[in-house]
């Protein structure tokens, strides 16, 4: 049976009938790699790596609570996701982009529509964030100027940790002023029936206290005052001293709530992001470097122009000389 492929025998037998072609073009090949590499604009690659801490140790029910020995103190998958869902976002990255007025360094008119849009995709190209297996992220920012692509690196960890750590702190603060504008609310509804027992006392010249709340409680016996209604007067104390001294108790566990809800929610508390390794001025640019590069571009070069001699000998004929 005839098979009608190309053999190693005829490859090599090209090489030789067109050395001197496949030489040519592979310097060729060499120098427009150099060429590419020195013309062609360097981009330096700003890396940081961090580790998410577990946000469930900022809960209130944990940090008042002994027993919390059953929580990582690292942040599971699902946190991790949430972070680099967050940090592909545009309330993370527009921060960037203002704080460190990339527009202007970029030379983008940010101005309009297209401009805005220009620069988001420019930024995005360049930004990237990745986990490894060991729950660490690495976050990587490349430009063409080192010291700017170190300083984007690092104020993106800085900005993602005061987004990703506010999101949690912002629910926390919102607990905490339900609960103060409940403690505000018992402190009048209190006030209000102290005004009354006051009125009511007066009246009946009633000083004893007779709260059923407080068990009968008397610091002495009862006597009659001689004021008329005096029966009616201790029933309508002891009612009302009894929702004032209910109200009072709730008061007293809201405002501990209220202590405990306001730790923690500061924004220089607890951060979520511990940094690692911080992005520092990078001195090679990103990529294989320049002898690589005229190596795999003098490599390409010699194996495309071998298979294209090969095949034109196999397949066209051979020619009469080289």
């Amino acid at each position: 049976m005839s098979n009608n492929g190309l053999h190693l025998g005829d490859v090599i037998d090209s090489i030789r009938r067109h050395k001197t072609l496949i030489v040519i073009i592979t310097l060729v090949a060499s120098v427009s790699g150099a060429a590419f590499y020195l013309a062609g604009p360097k981009k330096f690659e700003g890396k940081t790596e961090f580790i998410l801490r577990n946000p469930l140790y900022g809960d209130r029910n944990n940090l008042y609570n002994y027993d919390t020995k059953f929580i990582d103190y690292f942040a599971n998958e699902d946190d991790i996701d949430r972070l680099i869902l967050m940090s592909e976002a545009d309330i993370v990255q527009s921060k960037v982009i203002r704080n460190l007025d990339l527009a202007h360094a970029y030379g983008i008119d940010v101005s309009n529509r297209k401009g805005e849009e220009q620069l988001a995709r420019k930024f995005s190209k360049s930004y990237n964030i990745t986990r490894t297996e060991y729950k660490d992220l690495v976050l990587s920012y490349t430009d063409i100027d080192p010291e700017r692509a170190a300083k984007v690196a690092n104020e993106c960890v800085a900005v993602l940790d005061s987004v990703f750590s506010d999101y949690y702190k912002e629910m926390r603060r919102g607990m905490y002023y339900s609960i103060v504008d409940k403690v505000h609310e018992e402190d009048s509804s209190i006030n209000a029936l102290t005004d009354t027992l006051t009125r009511l006392r007066e009246l009946y010249g009633i000083v004893d206290i007779i709260s059923p709340s407080r068990n009968n409680l008397m610091l002495s016996s009862m006597k009659e005052s001689g004021k008329p209604n005096y029966g009616h007067g201790v029933e309508l104390i002891q009612n009302i001293e009894s929702l004032k001294d209910q109200l009072v108790a709730d008061r007293a566990k809201q405002t501990t709530l209220v202590n405990q809800y306001k730790t923690g929610i500061r924004i220089d508390q607890m951060p979520m992001i511990k940094v690692v390794t911080m992005a520092k001025v990078p001195v090679s640019p990103k990529g294989i470097g320049g002898m690589y590069t005229v190596l795999a571009c003098a490599f390409l070069g010699f194996f495309f122009s071998t298979m294209l001699m090969a095949f034109t000998d196999r397949y066209f004929g051979k020619p009469t000389g080289s």
